[in-house]
């Protein structure tokens, strides 16, 4: 019997890793890569800035849950792992930075101790001391991450702490976020008889305070991108643009601009507007529910100033900015503060971020023009004036999926539509499984072993 041949298109960290573990689990099939731009990666991209490697997407991966550290372990970079050296973060609010509270989840608090005494009104203060209870019992079903808060907690806890995590997490708004696809742990506890409160502090309770949140490798996350591609040896293929995908008996056809490849199985991992397109012809209704998905876009603007002109509160990894602040910018990283590899005793570097869902003012502005906007708003939050020693624009553009209330339902339908109708072509991405890297890791592992059982049979 002839080894398998499976191709996988997009050759961002879900195509490589659903390339990674099909090596793993069909060690004898024959898998290729096919990349559309000249550079692997996707949105992990690490250069040089300041001095140092600094990444120009996101700078590490969440800790809590599995999939990033397992495939870190995996290609053996476990041990170079890196956690934040300051672990705490602020708001912008009311004209000045406030701690967030800790512990919390998804900006809920645990601990009213915490809260600045100024923050949030005593009628919040009283909700957060309680129980968590609803107000009214949650109907059945997915519903908004603004519903679940607001009947548990109130509406000041959304608004201030919530919204503005949500924002920070995939540009969205919270009243129109999938509660099951952002925070299913929010939305469990909100059914529990004890209350969300309770619930969630008794799941907290003997958590190690003192566990990492975040890894991170000091060379940046393109480390895991240059282990990824090593580990597929010959089977990746830069600047090859799928222009087709069809079927052919058992098999499916990938045409490129220079060949055309026959294969047993495909995954496509492109951002879902990307593979809409490709299921146009194969299973138009698919294609429509991938297509229909809503994206907003952002801009990251990476500055370095000098420290003798700016101080940052080197306890603090950064702060959020809430949408009614009315402000540019969305969020502000301080780098050197953050990671002890990118610190320098006379340089601060800064990560700033713009845009949200209906907010893409930064599409329409030169470079000069979000550059003197970002700057303006750091003279407002951090009182810095002056000239930045190197900058750096990196936009991304449709990079963030939205994940409205009944998504997770509508892409388990998908997943069940292709493995009916054309089995041997899977779908992953940040769309399926979420945008941050471990949900994208998961997501390709779990396509790698749906396909291993596909060919199994």
């Amino acid at each position: 019997m002839n080894p398998h041949r499976i191709a996988v298109v997009g050759a961002g960290v879900t195509g490589l890793t659903a390339a990674y573990y099909l090596q793993k689990v069909l060690p004898e099939s024959e898998v290729i890569v096919l990349e559309a731009e000249n550079q692997p990666g996707g949105k992990l991209i690490t250069s040089p800035f300041a001095g140092f490697s600094v990444d120009e997407g996101a700078d590490s991966f969440l800790a809590r849950v599995p999939w990033g550290f397992d495939l870190c372990q995996s290609l053996g970079l476990d041990s170079e792992l890196v956690s934040p050296s300051a672990r705490n973060a602020s708001l912008w609010d009311n004209e000045k930075l406030q701690p967030i509270p800790s512990p919390n989840v998804l900006g809920v608090p645990l601990n009213t101790e915490t809260i600045s005494d100024d923050f949030l009104p005593s009628e919040a203060i009283t909700l957060l001391n309680g129980s968590g209870l609803p107000q009214q019992e949650l109907p059945e079903g997915d519903l908004s991450v603004g519903q679940v808060v607001r009947s548990c907690v109130g509406d000041d806890v959304l608004e201030r702490l919530v919204d503005p995590l949500i924002g920070g997490i995939n540009a969205g708004i919270a009243d129109a976020m999938s509660c099951a696809m952002m925070a299913p742990q929010l939305l469990e506890a909100a059914r529990h008889p004890d209350g969300m409160l309770n619930h969630l502090r008794n799941l907290t309770r003997n958590a190690d305070p003192n566990a990492p949140v975040f890894h991170a490798h000091p060379e940046g996350m393109k480390r895991l991108v240059d282990a990824l591609v090593d580990s597929l040896g010959n089977s990746l293929k830069l600047n090859s643009s799928v222009k087709n995908i069809s079927r052919s008996g058992s098999q499916w056809i990938i045409e490129t601009a220079e060949e055309f490849e026959s294969v047993d199985g495909i995954i496509i991992a492109t951002p879902a507007f990307v593979a809409s397109k490709f299921l146009e012809t194969i299973l138009p209704s698919a294609g429509e529910t991938l297509g229909s998905i809503e994206f907003a876009s952002a801009a990251l603007v990476t500055f370095s100033f000098s420290r003798s002109n700016l101080e940052v509160d080197n306890s603090q990894s950064g702060f959020l900015v809430p949408r009614a602040a009315g402000l540019f910018m969305t969020a502000c990283s301080y780098s050197g503060s953050k990671w002890a590899h990118l610190r320098h005793p006379e340089v601060e570097i800064l990560r700033v971020s713009t845009g949200r869902i209906n907010d893409d003012r930064h599409l329409k502005m030169s470079d000069d023009e979000l550059v003197a906007e970002l700057r303006s708003d750091l003279a407002v939050t951090l009182g810095v004036e002056s000239q930045p020693v190197d900058v750096r624009i990196t936009r991304w553009p449709n990079s963030l999926p939205q994940f409205p209330v009944g998504h997770v339902a509508a892409m388990e339908d998908l997943r069940m539509s292709l493995d009916q109708q054309v089995p041997g072509l899977l779908v992953a991405g940040a769309a399926h499984r979420g945008v941050g890297v471990p949900a994208c890791i998961r997501s390709g592992k779990e396509a790698a072993h749906q396909m291993a059982d596909f060919l199994h049979g």
